[in-house]
């Protein structure tokens, strides 16, 4: 497996490539030196791509092997959750078909394994406070940022 790392001013991108596509995504609250070798070239400067503002995530190949059903339903669902768009963890459950599961919705987000590719940073609470976030919250607040959100005082604020 090969790695690659895109630092942002609040934090940073793991990911690790095998069999050219992207099995997982680790999220640190630590602004790593930046990395990627002749394998992960194309995958880098794509998180760098969305990392200036632009819509390409949908572009990553990626490899994921679901652990049952609820979770592949939950994940598809969120990943029909576009570019600049949130939805809170029940409005999530909702359209995975588990209208009374925000909770566990909340658990799937936590062990989210290819986060940005099943974008988890766009599930907020009911409220409209960004909620946690396994990169921390700063760097929660930068994505949603950088797709078009604004956040004030903890809040998701469409612009």
């Amino acid at each position: 497996m090969n790695e690659f790392i895109v630092s942002t001013e609040v934090g940073s991108i793991i990911g690790y490539v095998k069999n050219n596509k992207l099995v997982q995504i680790n999220l640190s609250n630590d602004i790593l030196e930046e990395y990627h070798d002749t394998y992960t070239k194309d995958f880098y400067y794509k998180i760098k791509e969305y990392l200036k503002g632009k819509d390409v995530l949908e572009e990553i190949p990626y490899d994921i092997v679901f652990r049952n059903e609820f979770e592949k339903r939950v994940l598809i669902a969120l990943k029909g959750i576009k570019f600049g768009n949130v939805i809170s963890y029940k409005g999530l459950a909702i359209l995975a078909g588990y209208p009374n599961a925000a909770r566990a919705v909340g658990t799937i987000m936590a062990k989210n394994r290819l986060p940005l590719i099943f974008p988890c940073h766009r599930v907020i609470k009911s409220n409209g406070e960004i909620g946690k976030y396994g990169g921390g919250e700063p760097l929660k607040k930068y994505l949603l940022t950088i797709e078009g959100l604004n956040i004030i005082q903890e809040k998701v604020l469409k612009i």
